[in-house]
């Protein structure tokens, strides 16, 4: 029987490029309203997969839908990751609020 998805199989933070300064790390596990709540529930965890035409490359789409302990709103963590040849290349994240209305891209890792 497999496990149970967790919140623990997200990274703590996404990463946003700086241009030629770097990296900033955004925390990923926190509320995206107002409240900045830090302790997140799931309640849901779906995943996808596709094959990407002509390129072969495979994208696996995750939406963790969590709900803030503090505030009690609920929003889906968007995951994207893409693999070639079975080994992960890239995740992007995109948050999206509790309508589905899609926030952007918040990083990636």
């Amino acid at each position: 029987m497999k496990d149970e998805p967790s919140l623990d199989e997200l990274p703590d933070q996404v990463f946003v490029a700086l241009g030629r300064r770097g990296m900033e790390g955004i925390p990923l596990k926190e509320c995206t309203y107002e409240c900045d709540g830090k302790e997140l529930r799931l309640l849901k965890f779906s995943k996808d997969k596709e094959f990407l035409k002509g390129e072969g490359v495979e994208e696996v789409v995750e939406d963790w839908l969590v709900e803030c302990m503090k505030c009690s709103r609920s929003f889906t963590i968007r995951c994207f990751i893409r693999y070639a040849d079975g080994e992960r290349i890239d995740t992007r994240v995109d948050i999206l609020d509790d309508t589905g209305k899609n926030l952007g891209w918040l990083g990636s890792y």
